[in-house]
């Protein structure tokens, strides 16, 4: 049997959500691999004998301030390696600068300019790049004219060794009311769920039994503050991944509003699949990743403005059908999103790179 070949993650750090979606789940798939494995280190202590025995370096998004990376790079493509970014986010063209100042919560335009300008330094010395879904991958082939493979986000051991658990306990365990859960994770989410708020209130306001729980930091408007003194909004702070996995396994419904633009079709669908390994039914906008993973109706539900209260009824009014649409849900996140498939995306996509 052929020796596998290895890859080489270079981060900044290892809290990030990025490092645990982009480097940690993939790493920890590539163990059941005889072609490829994967292993990381931190920019910071990087040192030149861990280039040996490397096939592929990925530099994981950052943008490079201390000169570290750059360093790297220089001394991975003099040692004949081919070199990799990994970005799962629209932050690397000027043109796109707009619709990204519109969906972070900071307007410094001097800010971003330098944060994309470090991007687009590391982004012109790399041989190709890793996306997240086909949409960002064809804005970095516009942008940089290099090839491109695709990994998506996914759920990993400990979440679905924890889902599994939390499953078990909804079946036992059955609650009365209706819960709504909105796990924006920052306030850089406001607009997008201004998007459904007038929905949501009435929705609410309809139902005696509903209520509406938020975890993240959020900037809400008075409508929406005062259904904290009824109790009919709960907030909670953010909290670890796998503590979120039970709080989004005790609502009936995940909400998940984009506004659509070039932006937000650049992010993942994990809101999606992680609500669905724990039979959480989602509704979300039709967005450029919804879409491909949701089947409206079948392992969750789409809607547009003007369409989210009637799905939220119909969510509300058939308690089969929610169930039925939770269970495709789940199913699809784990065939999908974990496991054997999810590995051979992952080793198509080094396969690619390797060919390119």
């Amino acid at each position: 049997m052929a020796k596998p070949e290895i890859i080489l993650y270079i981060v900044e750090d290892t809290e990030s959500a990025q490092f645990r979606y982009r480097v940690k789940n993939v790493v920890d798939a590539l163990e059941a691999s005889s072609k490829w494995k994967a292993k990381w280190v931190l920019t910071s202590d990087f040192k030149d004998t861990d280039l040996d025995g490397i096939d592929i370096v990925v530099v994981l998004r950052q943008s490079g301030k201390d000169g570290q990376i750059l360093k790297i790079i220089e001394n991975a493509r003099a040692k004949g390696l081919k070199v990799l970014f990994d970005l799962d986010d629209l932050i690397f063209d000027y043109r796109d600068l707009p619709i990204l100042m519109r969906g972070t919560n900071s307007k410094n335009i001097f800010y971003w300019t330098g944060y994309m300008w470090g991007i687009r330094r590391i982004a012109r010395k790399v041989d190709g790049f890793i996306a997240t879904n086909g949409f960002l991958a064809n804005k970095l082939k516009r942008s940089f004219a290099k090839p491109c493979a695709i990994i998506p986000n996914s759920l990993n051991k400990e979440q679905v060794k924890i889902s599994d658990g939390l499953v078990k306990d909804k079946i036992k365990n059955k609650k009365t009311g209706f819960s709504i859960g909105y796990f924006s994770g920052s306030p850089t989410h406001k607009r997008d769920f201004e998007l459904v708020e007038s929905e949501i209130v009435k929705f609410l306001d309809t139902h005696d039994d509903a209520v509406l729980e938020v975890v993240g930091y959020m900037e809400f408007s008075d409508k929406i503050k005062k259904l904290i003194d009824s109790g009919k909004l709960r907030v909670a702070e953010l909290m670890d991944y796998l503590e979120l996995q039970k709080t989004v396994s005790e609502v009936d419904v995940n909400i998940a509003p984009l506004v659509i633009n070039d932006f937000t079709n650049c992010k993942s669908e994990l809101k999606f699949f992680e609500a669905a390994a724990v039979e959480t039914v989602t509704i979300a906008s039709p967005s450029y990743t919804f879409k491909k993973a949701i089947s409206d109706g079948k392992n969750g539900l789409l809607a547009k403005t003007g369409e989210w209260y009637n799905k939220l009824e119909l969510l509300y009014d058939d308690l089969e059908k929610r169930a039925e649409m939770a269970k495709e849900a789940r199913k699809y996140a784990l065939e999908n999103y974990y496991g054997e498939k999810f590995l051979k995306e992952v080793e198509k996509a080094y396969d690619s790179i390797e060919k390119s």
